[in-house]
Protein backbone atom coordinates (compact mmCIF):
# COMPACT_ATOMS: atom_id res chain seq x y z
CA UNK A 1 0.00 0.00 0.00
CA UNK A 2 1.24 3.65 -1.14
CA UNK A 3 0.98 5.55 2.25
CA UNK A 4 -0.11 9.05 2.40
CA UNK A 5 1.69 12.04 3.52
CA UNK A 6 1.16 15.88 3.55
CA UNK A 7 3.70 18.04 1.90
CA UNK A 8 3.16 21.10 2.66
CA UNK A 9 -0.44 20.99 3.09
CA UNK A 10 -0.65 18.94 -0.23
CA UNK A 11 -1.93 15.30 0.19
CA UNK A 12 -0.05 13.02 -1.49
CA UNK A 13 1.61 9.31 -1.23
CA UNK A 14 5.27 8.26 -0.63
CA UNK A 15 5.62 7.22 -4.04
CA UNK A 16 4.52 10.65 -6.12
CA UNK A 17 5.75 12.71 -3.72
CA UNK A 18 9.57 12.91 -5.29
CA UNK A 19 11.03 12.78 -2.27
CA UNK A 20 15.06 13.38 -2.28
CA UNK A 21 16.84 10.70 -0.21
CA UNK A 22 17.72 13.45 2.28
CA UNK A 23 14.13 14.06 2.83
CA UNK A 24 13.04 10.50 3.31
CA UNK A 25 15.91 9.46 5.50
CA UNK A 26 15.54 12.33 7.17
CA UNK A 27 19.41 14.38 6.97
CA UNK A 28 17.95 17.60 8.85
CA UNK A 29 14.68 18.23 10.50
CA UNK A 30 13.19 18.67 13.52
CA UNK A 31 9.99 17.15 14.74
CA UNK A 32 7.43 16.17 16.83
CA UNK A 33 5.01 13.30 17.36
CA UNK A 34 1.44 13.97 17.39
CA UNK A 35 -1.24 12.44 19.25
CA UNK A 36 -4.98 12.29 17.87
CA UNK A 37 -8.43 11.20 18.43
CA UNK A 38 -11.12 10.91 15.97
CA UNK A 39 -8.59 12.53 13.83
CA UNK A 40 -8.43 15.53 15.77
CA UNK A 41 -4.72 16.32 17.20
CA UNK A 42 -3.78 16.11 21.11
CA UNK A 43 -2.04 18.96 22.58
CA UNK A 44 -1.32 20.59 19.52
CA UNK A 45 -0.45 24.27 19.91
CA UNK A 46 2.01 22.88 23.07
CA UNK A 47 3.68 20.64 20.60
CA UNK A 48 3.72 22.65 17.73
CA UNK A 49 5.29 25.50 19.91
CA UNK A 50 8.18 23.43 21.28
CA UNK A 51 9.04 22.42 17.72
CA UNK A 52 9.16 26.17 16.45
CA UNK A 53 11.44 27.05 19.08
CA UNK A 54 13.87 24.19 18.06
CA UNK A 55 13.62 25.32 14.49
CA UNK A 56 14.68 28.54 15.50
CA UNK A 57 17.47 27.96 17.85
CA UNK A 58 18.68 25.24 15.50
CA UNK A 59 18.44 27.46 11.95
CA UNK A 60 17.50 31.01 13.61
CA UNK A 61 14.46 31.34 11.63
CA UNK A 62 10.89 31.37 12.93
CA UNK A 63 8.36 29.94 10.26
CA UNK A 64 4.87 31.00 10.33
CA UNK A 65 2.66 28.06 11.11
CA UNK A 66 -0.63 28.05 12.72
CA UNK A 67 -2.28 25.00 14.99
CA UNK A 68 -5.39 25.48 12.87
CA UNK A 69 -3.11 24.88 8.98
CA UNK A 70 -1.70 22.23 11.23
CA UNK A 71 -4.70 20.28 12.78
CA UNK A 72 -6.63 20.75 8.99
CA UNK A 73 -3.75 18.75 7.17
CA UNK A 74 -3.79 15.80 10.30
CA UNK A 75 -7.28 15.45 9.66
CA UNK A 76 -7.01 15.47 5.93
CA UNK A 77 -3.86 12.93 6.13
CA UNK A 78 -6.53 10.71 8.74
CA UNK A 79 -9.29 10.85 7.40
CA UNK A 80 -8.57 10.61 2.93
CA UNK A 81 -5.93 7.66 4.47
CA UNK A 82 -9.23 5.92 5.52
CA UNK A 83 -7.12 5.51 9.22
CA UNK A 84 -9.62 4.34 11.90
CA UNK A 85 -11.17 7.39 14.49
CA UNK A 86 -9.48 5.93 17.29
CA UNK A 87 -6.24 6.59 18.25
CA UNK A 88 -3.17 7.46 15.66
CA UNK A 89 -0.32 9.30 15.74
CA UNK A 90 1.84 11.21 13.69
CA UNK A 91 4.89 12.96 12.72
CA UNK A 92 5.15 16.26 11.78
CA UNK A 93 8.65 17.12 10.66
CA UNK A 94 10.05 20.34 10.08
CA UNK A 95 13.25 21.02 7.58
CA UNK A 96 14.83 24.67 6.25
CA UNK A 97 14.54 25.35 2.36
CA UNK A 98 17.35 26.81 0.73
CA UNK A 99 15.98 30.19 0.56
CA UNK A 100 15.12 30.02 4.20
CA UNK A 101 11.80 28.93 4.13
CA UNK A 102 10.14 25.78 5.68
CA UNK A 103 9.48 22.02 4.26
CA UNK A 104 6.69 20.46 6.45
CA UNK A 105 6.02 16.91 6.32
CA UNK A 106 3.10 15.23 8.24
CA UNK A 107 2.83 11.06 8.00
CA UNK A 108 0.87 8.70 10.00
CA UNK A 109 3.37 6.72 12.67
CA UNK A 110 0.99 4.16 14.28
CA UNK A 111 -2.53 3.53 14.60
CA UNK A 112 -2.86 2.30 18.72
CA UNK A 113 -5.67 0.91 20.87
CA UNK A 114 -6.25 3.61 23.00
CA UNK A 115 -8.46 6.40 22.30
CA UNK A 116 -6.23 9.20 23.34
CA UNK A 117 -3.81 8.71 26.24
CA UNK A 118 -3.68 5.17 27.94
CA UNK A 119 -1.89 2.99 30.33
CA UNK A 120 0.11 0.88 27.47
CA UNK A 121 -0.70 -2.47 28.39
CA UNK A 122 2.99 -4.08 27.39
CA UNK A 123 5.82 -3.68 30.41
CA UNK A 124 8.79 -4.23 28.60
CA UNK A 125 12.09 -5.70 29.46
CA UNK A 126 14.77 -2.79 29.37
CA UNK A 127 18.26 -2.40 28.87
CA UNK A 128 21.02 0.41 29.78
CA UNK A 129 21.76 2.10 26.40
CA UNK A 130 24.68 4.81 27.09
CA UNK A 131 24.96 7.49 24.49
CA UNK A 132 25.76 11.15 23.66
CA UNK A 133 23.02 13.32 21.95
CA UNK A 134 24.29 16.64 19.77
CA UNK A 135 21.79 19.22 20.33
CA UNK A 136 19.99 16.86 22.44
CA UNK A 137 17.60 19.86 24.05
CA UNK A 138 15.71 19.48 20.80
CA UNK A 139 13.75 16.83 18.88
CA UNK A 140 15.70 16.00 15.95
CA UNK A 141 16.17 13.66 12.65
CA UNK A 142 19.41 12.73 14.92
CA UNK A 143 17.85 12.35 18.73
CA UNK A 144 14.81 9.64 16.15
CA UNK A 145 17.71 7.89 14.56
CA UNK A 146 19.69 7.27 17.86
CA UNK A 147 16.85 5.90 19.48
CA UNK A 148 15.49 3.42 17.04
CA UNK A 149 19.42 2.39 16.82
CA UNK A 150 18.99 1.90 20.80
CA UNK A 151 15.71 0.33 20.75
CA UNK A 152 16.81 -2.08 18.49
CA UNK A 153 20.12 -2.75 20.30
CA UNK A 154 18.07 -3.36 22.88
CA UNK A 155 15.54 -5.99 21.17
CA UNK A 156 18.91 -7.69 20.26
CA UNK A 157 19.92 -8.12 23.63
CA UNK A 158 17.04 -9.24 25.69
CA UNK A 159 15.52 -6.06 26.01
CA UNK A 160 12.26 -4.14 24.17
CA UNK A 161 13.46 -0.77 25.19
CA UNK A 162 16.60 1.10 25.74
CA UNK A 163 16.83 3.78 28.33
CA UNK A 164 19.56 6.30 28.04
CA UNK A 165 22.02 6.94 29.94
CA UNK A 166 24.83 9.71 29.80
CA UNK A 167 28.45 9.27 29.66
CA UNK A 168 28.57 10.80 33.33
CA UNK A 169 25.78 7.88 34.02
CA UNK A 170 22.79 10.11 34.60
CA UNK A 171 19.68 8.04 33.06
CA UNK A 172 18.04 10.50 31.05
CA UNK A 173 15.39 9.13 28.73
CA UNK A 174 14.22 6.43 27.04
CA UNK A 175 13.43 6.58 23.39
CA UNK A 176 12.73 9.28 22.65
CA UNK A 177 10.97 10.14 25.98
CA UNK A 178 10.87 11.62 29.42
CA UNK A 179 11.09 9.68 32.02
CA UNK A 180 10.30 9.03 36.09
CA UNK A 181 12.10 6.42 38.29
CA UNK A 182 10.10 5.33 41.86
CA UNK A 183 13.24 5.24 44.64
CA UNK A 184 11.05 4.51 47.84
CA UNK A 185 8.44 7.56 47.98
CA UNK A 186 10.37 9.87 45.84
CA UNK A 187 9.67 10.45 42.15
CA UNK A 188 12.88 11.26 40.23
CA UNK A 189 13.27 12.70 36.31
CA UNK A 190 16.41 14.79 35.43
CA UNK A 191 16.16 18.51 35.58
CA UNK A 192 16.87 20.45 31.98
CA UNK A 193 20.36 21.18 33.32
CA UNK A 194 21.42 17.79 33.52
CA UNK A 195 20.07 16.56 30.31
CA UNK A 196 16.58 17.12 30.60
CA UNK A 197 14.29 17.76 27.82
CA UNK A 198 11.38 20.88 27.28
CA UNK A 199 8.75 18.56 25.70
CA UNK A 200 5.12 18.48 26.29
CA UNK A 201 5.26 14.48 27.22
CA UNK A 202 7.59 16.28 30.54
CA UNK A 203 4.88 18.99 31.13
CA UNK A 204 2.22 15.89 30.93
CA UNK A 205 4.27 13.82 33.38
CA UNK A 206 4.21 16.62 35.92
CA UNK A 207 0.63 17.54 35.35
CA UNK A 208 -0.29 13.52 36.18
CA UNK A 209 1.68 14.37 39.39
CA UNK A 210 -0.07 16.95 40.26
CA UNK A 211 -3.43 15.50 39.45
CA UNK A 212 -2.26 12.72 41.64
CA UNK A 213 -1.37 15.01 44.37
CA UNK A 214 2.46 13.38 44.71
CA UNK A 215 5.77 15.29 44.14
CA UNK A 216 8.09 14.86 41.35
CA UNK A 217 11.59 15.77 42.55
CA UNK A 218 13.87 17.28 39.68
CA UNK A 219 16.87 15.59 40.52
CA UNK A 220 18.71 12.81 37.68
CA UNK A 221 18.31 9.06 38.54
CA UNK A 222 21.60 7.31 37.81
CA UNK A 223 23.33 4.11 36.95
CA UNK A 224 25.43 3.85 40.59
CA UNK A 225 21.76 3.86 42.41
CA UNK A 226 20.20 1.43 39.75
CA UNK A 227 19.30 -1.64 41.80
CA UNK A 228 17.70 0.69 44.28
CA UNK A 229 14.98 1.90 42.09
CA UNK A 230 11.14 0.49 42.66
CA UNK A 231 9.70 1.56 39.52
CA UNK A 232 10.22 3.19 35.95
CA UNK A 233 8.06 4.95 33.82
CA UNK A 234 7.66 6.42 30.66
CA UNK A 235 5.55 9.24 29.42
CA UNK A 236 5.47 8.62 25.73
CA UNK A 237 2.93 10.40 23.22
CA UNK A 238 0.28 8.16 23.84
CA UNK A 239 0.37 7.33 27.25
CA UNK A 240 2.49 5.90 30.14
CA UNK A 241 4.67 2.97 30.09
CA UNK A 242 5.91 0.97 33.17
CA UNK A 243 9.07 -1.19 32.89
CA UNK A 244 8.72 -4.52 33.81
CA UNK A 245 12.51 -5.24 34.48
CA UNK A 246 16.20 -4.44 33.84
CA UNK A 247 17.84 -7.59 33.45
CA UNK A 248 16.86 -9.66 36.52
CA UNK A 249 15.81 -6.54 38.74
CA UNK A 250 11.74 -6.48 38.54
CA UNK A 251 10.12 -3.54 38.98
CA UNK A 252 6.73 -2.21 40.58
CA UNK A 253 3.70 -1.24 38.48
CA UNK A 254 2.52 1.14 41.37
CA UNK A 255 2.32 4.85 39.91
CA UNK A 256 1.79 3.87 36.54
CA UNK A 257 -1.58 2.95 37.69
CA UNK A 258 -2.08 5.79 40.03
CA UNK A 259 -1.53 8.04 37.30
CA UNK A 260 -3.42 6.22 35.01
CA UNK A 261 -6.69 7.30 36.73
CA UNK A 262 -5.93 10.77 35.26
CA UNK A 263 -5.28 10.16 31.53
CA UNK A 264 -8.67 10.93 30.39
CA UNK A 265 -8.27 14.30 31.84
CA UNK A 266 -5.04 14.52 29.67
CA UNK A 267 -7.12 13.51 26.31
CA UNK A 268 -9.57 15.91 27.21
CA UNK A 269 -7.65 18.98 27.88
CA UNK A 270 -5.37 18.30 24.68
CA UNK A 271 -8.66 18.13 22.74
CA UNK A 272 -9.92 21.91 23.76
CA UNK A 273 -6.31 23.48 23.35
Amino acid sequence: MDKSISIDGRLTTLNQAALSPNELLGANWVYTTINTLHHRPLHLKSKLKYALDSFEALYGIRPTLTAEQVAAEIYSLLHFGLYPEGGNTVTLSLAPTSDGGLRRHIQHRATTPYEGYGLIALRPQATIASYELPLERHQTSLSLSAAQFATDYAQRTAGAAALRASRAGLILSADDSPLLVVKGFKLLTAPIAEGGRHSVERELMFRLAQLSKVEIVEEAPTLEDIESYNEILVMTPVGILSIDSIGEQKLENIYAHIFSKHLTTLTSEGLAQ
